[in-house]
Formats: structure tokens, sequence, C-alpha cells
């Protein structure tokens, strides 16, 4: 590679790593239009460890409301290593490790949940701006208090109906 070859590649690589930076910053903040800006107007989501429902392709602005619904009542902070990059052209794949940590008042068990994994994500380049296209959240344990999220709130319920339904489903 040249020089302006290896530079060229860090700073695509520092890119898809400020778009993963913005995504966590943004579920910690509740800042959903940034959130938002992460991704494609589609994208495929892999949350079956977590959810228990196969990989789907969705509208990004029906993924964001369901973020959104699905964290609002918890506090949020989540921080990300062992960052690494595959770069193709206008395509890229990249790993990130997350610990993602919740927290809500609570009368029935601890006041906190912890998700520990990493993401194993998709982008394209976009007019000049990466996005993710593919969201795969690999956990591996998860520790404290599920019950910290209530997936029978009425709107929440109605948002993951639209997001999980059989038409989004990804078939392979």
């Amino acid at each position: 590679m040249t020089t302006d070859e290896k530079i060229d590649a860090l700073w695509q690589r520092a890119a898809i790593e400020t778009v993963m930076l913005d995504f966590g910053r943004a579920l910690d903040l509740g800042d959903w239009e940034l959130y938002r800006q992460c991704f494609a107007d589609r994208v495929r989501v892999d949350f079956e460890r977590l959810t228990g429902f196969p990989e789907i392709e969705v509208d990004a602005d029906v993924w964001t409301r369901f973020a959104d619904l699905a964290l609002a009542p918890v506090r949020r902070h989540h921080q990300y290593s062992n960052f690494s990059a595959r770069i193709d052209g206008d395509k890229a794949t990249a790993t990130t490790y997350m610990v993602a940590r919740h927290f809500r008042m609570t009368d029935r068990g601890s006041a906190e949940n912890v998700q520990y994994g990493w993401y194993e994500n998709d982008f394209e380049k976009r007019a000049d701006s990466w996005r993710i296209v593919r969201l795969s959240h690999q956990f591996q344990w998860v520790s404290g208090n599920d019950g910290l999220f209530d997936f029978n709130e009425p709107a929440l319920a109605a948002q993951m109906a639209l997001v999980f339904c059989d038409a989004n489903r990804v078939r392979q």
C-alpha cells in the first residue's frame, strides 16, 4: 500500500468507528435523530440471541422507534472496545465489543441489567457517509434483572409487532 492508501484506510476505519460511537452515545442520550442517522434507510437486524426473533429487514425509522420505546424506561450506558473493521471499497464489516448497562429503580429484584458481547455489523458508504446496513447484536451473557424491560407495555408491544412481523423476516 502507498502512504496515501494507508491514510485513506485509516480515515475510513475512523469514520466507521465514529458511526458506532455515535450509535452508542445516541442510545445513552436518547438522541433518536442521531441514532437514526447511523443507519441506511433499510436495515437488517439480528438480535435473535437477545430477543428470540429471527433476523429481520426493516425500515430504519421503525427500528429507531422500537429502540426508543424499549429503552426509554431505563437509564443506559454503553461502552465499546476491541474495534476491528474490514473495508472493501464502499462496503465494510466491523466487530465492536460492547458492555451495555441498563438501570431502573425497581422493587422486584436488581435495579441493573448488563449485556456483554459484541456487534458484528455491515456498513455501506453512501454519499460519502458510512451507514449501518446490518446490525448484529451477539451478546454472550446477561447479568442482572431482565424484568427492567416491560415488553408487554402496549406501545412497545405494538411496535414490536411491526418490527418482528413475519413479513420482515430475512429468508436465507
